[in-house]
């Protein structure tokens, strides 16, 4: 997985490590994270993503993530 310096959703500049900070704060769904961050809510992501895709399969990655070393 990316660095928590990384950017993750590139719409709103969102990194991995305020998603992070989102979930320490209680966030566990993506629609938590889309509130607490603002990430994955422009829907712009052809235009500002290299990679020209969603975030959102990157967020709820991480959010399984956190869910398994916190369950």
């Amino acid at each position: 997985m990316k660095d928590s310096t990384m950017m993750i959703c590139y719409c709103s500049n969102v990194t991995k490590n305020e998603i992070l900070i989102a979930i320490s704060n209680g966030a566990t769904t993506m629609d938590d994270i889309r509130s607490k961050t603002n990430a994955c809510t422009l829907g712009l992501c052809e235009e500002f993503n290299p990679e020209k895709r969603c975030c959102s399969p990157e967020i709820i990655t991480i959010l399984k993530e956190a869910r398994e070393i916190n369950p």
